[in-house]
């Protein structure tokens, strides 16, 4: 089955082309066209589309583009109530982002349990997954370029992108800031795994990051997992097929 997979985030849309087992191909853009669908799908017909999303108010225009492109595919969108092959301990499953939930699937299907989805986008989420009880929530922190973008919000602090240094100490201000953003986000970080390990009992969780600053996180503070760039996407894909095949 080929399914179109289809997130919708704060700052982009993610799309991706779920064939044999996987994500074939994937495109990213800021902006609502259907570019980024015909870009996927590559002059190809989905058996099935698959569509997360955590802004509500540009679902009708995307369900209008998503017809016109693809018509007469049927859509399936993201609903804690599917069958996501993994039971969810959640208090209020309703309000838990579709990203979240996608990912923990994945998560889950490549790299077994228990595990912890680490997504640094937007906002950068924890998300926890065990043997029995399946995703338990997690923990949900100020994203990278948040961290930069709070403290220029700040009076007389310069507005910085994300970038790594390796100074001992930061002898002017720029260097100051990003010290903080190395040392002081490394160290939010380990401490959301050390605790959210503890859930695991004896066993060490397997981590894996995804998101658009993963990779830009992990060289800056020198922490060490497996990334999977297409992570959300290639839950979705795997929720598609559970829920489509029934």
């Amino acid at each position: 089955m080929k399914v179109f997979t289809l997130n919708l985030g704060n700052s982009r849309a993610a799309a991706g082309w779920f064939a044999r087992g996987k994500i074939q191909r994937a495109a990213r853009s800021a902006s609502i066209s259907p570019v980024i669908l015909e870009t996927v799908a590559n002059g190809e017909m989905p058996d099935c589309i698959c569509v997360g999303s955590v802004v509500p108010k540009t679902n009708a225009t995307w369900r209008r583009l998503l017809r016109q492109t693809f018509p007469r595919v049927p859509v399936l969108w993201m609903d804690h109530r599917l069958d996501l092959g993994i039971p969810l301990d959640l208090k209020r499953p309703d309000q838990t982002g579709h990203d979240r939930l996608a990912d923990a699937v994945a998560a889950a299907d490549l790299c077994g349990t228990p595990c912890i989805a680490c997504d640094f986008g937007t906002a950068t989420t924890f998300n926890l997954v065990l043997p029995r009880r399946g995703f338990v929530g997690g923990v949900i922190a100020p994203g990278y370029g948040m961290w930069f973008e709070s403290l220029a919000s700040a009076a007389q602090l310069p507005e910085l992108k994300p970038g790594g240094i390796k100074v001992k100490t930061g002898r002017n201000t720029e260097e100051a800031i990003r010290l903080s953003g190395r040392w002081g986000y490394r160290g939010m970080i380990t401490e959301i795994l050390r605790h959210l390990s503890k859930s695991c009992g004896r066993r060490e969780p397997e981590l894996c990051a995804t998101g658009g600053y993963a990779r830009k996180v992990l060289h800056h503070t020198g922490l060490k997992m497996k990334i999977i760039r297409d992570l959300t996407l290639e839950g979705l894909g795997r929720i598609a097929l559970r829920n489509f095949e029934e």
